[in-house]
């Protein structure tokens, strides 16, 4: 079941008018498991998705909060398995295949109206990195701090970004201290701390 989002203490409803977005975070601050439910949000709202992350514990978690959907989401795990995909409309690439990732990214006719969630950007390689930064209707997440394009992924122009507390990293903003799991999100006419409601 899908853990929701609220701003300030509300619900909040996620939307492609949200993409690009930047969900920044360290380890152990509750920004994986949002950005996970951040993509969870727009897949349950009826958005196609492109999914790479780096290790298969978000895979699991995503598939745990969009319960059985089985027949609508295709696990990628060669090449082969690209042909007649995008009728699914969840794509998870292999975790952690990068190189499966870009062919998916390069063949599919439908890239351009797929949100594409990569997660674990401080371990992918610049021409993945970069691949995603072509993209519109993306979801970057990940440690800043660790990336080796960190100046590239900020020069991007973001609709909304989400930082679980200040990173090394010069900023343009001072992110406000934060409580536990508690995230800084602004945006398009929108500002203020996300967290989760956790369901069980």
């Amino acid at each position: 079941m899908l853990d929701k989002i609220q701003l300030d203490n509300q619900p909040f409803d996620v939307s492609e008018g949200q993409l690009p977005c930047l969900i920044l975070y360290p380890d152990k601050t509750g920004g994986s498991h949002f950005s996970v439910s951040f993509v969870a949000d727009l897949f349950l709202s009826g958005s196609k998705i492109l999914f790479l992350t780096a290790y298969p514990m978000a895979t699991d978690d995503f598939l745990k909060q969009v319960g059985d959907r089985g027949s609508s989401i295709a696990r990628i795990e060669s090449e082969s398995d690209l042909v007649e995909v995008e009728a699914s409309q969840a794509i998870m690439i292999k975790s952690g295949d990068q190189d499966l990732f870009i062919k998916a990214v390069d063949s599919l006719s439908d890239i351009g109206q797929r949100v594409v969630f990569a997660k674990n950007i401080e371990v992918f390689k610049p021409d993945t990195i970069r691949r995603c930064l072509g993209l519109e209707r993306v979801v970057l997440s990940g440690d800043i701090d660790k990336c080796e394009l960190k100046d590239e992924i900020l020069k991007k122009t973001y609709a909304t970004t989400v930082l679980f507390g200040q990173p090394q990293t010069e900023m343009s903003f001072k992110v406000p201290e934060l409580p536990k799991y508690t995230g800084y999100l602004w945006g398009k006419n929108v500002e203020g701390m996300v967290s989760l409601r956790m369901n069980g």
